[in-house]
């Protein structure tokens, strides 16, 4: 596939994009020349910021979700290992951890290769992310902040 076809894939992508957050009256912002939207939502205790790229030389849309913290210095290897865990546990997408940072982030992708994603897997990306971010966010914080320890993190993957 030619740059120039990569290029008007990605723009497509970036189109179905828009028009389901449109439809589904998503509150974002657009930059149509980077293909990116910038988007969030309010989960049960922690906001979520989703930014949404269409990277057409990699044929990608990567949708990331950053945690709204960082991780303490003292808490990092805990908070590494209960990433390890939850990633080993969870069907789609993966947190992504810095650990030298202390910053985390969800991220799920989806490829474009020769392909057209629909409205609905764009409804797939969005509210599985969410969905996902707003079951753990808030115990990332607890194991950051001493609230909880990493053995009762790991007791509740998946409860």
């Amino acid at each position: 596939m030619t740059e120039q076809e990569k290029m008007e894939q990605a723009r497509i992508t970036f189109t179905t994009l828009c028009q389901f957050l449109e439809k589904n009256d998503w509150h974002f912002k657009k930059n149509v020349e980077k293909l990116v939207v910038e988007c969030g939502a309010q989960g049960d205790d922690l906001p979520m910021e989703l930014t949404i790229r269409v990277d057409a030389e990699r044929s990608l849309v990567m949708l990331l979700s950053r945690l709204p913290f960082a991780i303490q210095e003292d808490k990092r290897l805990d908070v590494a290992v209960a990433v390890t865990a939850i990633n080993n546990a969870i069907v789609d997408g993966s947190f992504d951890y810095d650990v030298v940072s202390g910053n985390m982030f969800f991220r799920m992708t989806n490829s474009i290769i020769e392909s057209r994603l629909s409205e609905e897997v764009f409804a797939y990306m969005i509210y599985a992310s969410c969905q996902m971010v707003d079951e753990y966010n808030d115990r990332f914080l607890m194991l950051a902040k001493g609230m909880l320890t990493l053995e009762q993190f790991l007791s509740k993957i998946g409860k």
